[in-house]
């Protein structure tokens, strides 16, 4: 749908080289085709609405969500923001 936010969060691992990978080990990338089926699919019209979606709605949040990677997503989630609302594309890297 035009008009949201749309983050897909996988199960993934870091490994020794500092990549992401999957739960097997095979790196993967946000624009790759190796990626592994979500664990959970979330949108949103803005970064507040999406973040509490996330972290005080989800489950499972407080189980797979470091306090780190929360801040990252935060940040993540206002760059999409932006861009939704500049009307240009946003893809995370």
């Amino acid at each position: 749908a035009k008009g949201v936010i749309r983050v897909t969060y996988h199960s993934c691992i870091k490994n020794d080289k500092g990549e992401i990978c999957d739960l097997s080990g095979n790196k993967i990338s946000c624009g790759g085709n190796n990626r592994p089926e979500a664990m959970e699919n979330f949108e949103a019209r803005t970064a507040k609405e999406l973040t509490v979606k996330i972290f005080e709605r989800w489950e499972h949040a407080k189980d797979l969500v470091t306090v780190g990677h929360a801040a990252y997503i935060g940040r993540e989630a206002q760059k999409a923001e932006h861009c939704l609302f500049a009307g240009k594309f946003y893809q995370q890297d």
